[in-house]
């Protein structure tokens, strides 16, 4: 199976080489030929092209190797989650009311995964697992949920004053006119 695997992954590969080289040595020229031919309007084909070309002359950095992370043995027992106390499995198998189940999950979620399990087991546990070795405290933000505009757009304190813009004019004469008369002040 892994013979399978190897093969199919090397002749992938050299498919992609093959691609690659075809498209560095030729695609500009095939270009400029349709160009010549007058086949259509493809300036911005050519572009395109000696940019991709440009691109794929670019020298590849080797990937860093990451350090494999060291898992801890415990022994016959291969289980990826810690035990679970006896009160909370209490909860689940001894509850006379419905909604044990609830009760138990419940209780069991207010726990970090890293309290729970022994190591990372997806990949969106990265992010915040040994969080509290951290120094810096994650403010509350009620599931993900911020007040955004209650914070930046509505005013915390009392009506400002009016703009400058707003102020009667300087050195004009004001007049108050309804329907009937006109008066200037």
């Amino acid at each position: 199976m892994a013979k399978d695997y190897d093969f199919c992954k090397d002749a992938m590969l050299r498919s992609e080489r093959c691609n690659m080289q075809w498209y560095q040595k030729y695609l500009c020229r095939v270009l400029e030929k349709a160009k010549e031919n007058r086949a259509r309007d493809i300036d911005i084909s050519i572009g395109l092209a000696r940019d991709l070309v440009q691109v794929l002359n670019e020298k590849v950095h080797p990937p860093k190797e990451v350090p494999l992370t060291e898992v801890e043995h415990r022994g016959d027992d291969d289980s990826l989650m810690k035990p679970v106390e006896q009160e909370v499995v209490d909860r689940f198998y001894n509850s006379t009311e419905k909604g044990g189940d609830f009760a138990y999950l419940k209780e069991r979620n207010k726990k970090s995964p890293e309290e729970k399990f022994y190591f990372r087991i997806v990949t969106s546990w990265d992010y915040g697992w040994n969080q509290k070795a951290s120094k810096l405290l994650g403010k509350d933000v009620h599931h993900g949920r911020e007040a955004l505009l209650k914070e930046t757009f509505y005013r915390k304190n009392n009506l400002g004053p009016d703009p400058p813009h707003y102020a009667q004019p300087a050195g004009a004469e004001v007049s108050i006119c309804s329907e009937y008369s006109c008066s200037a002040n």
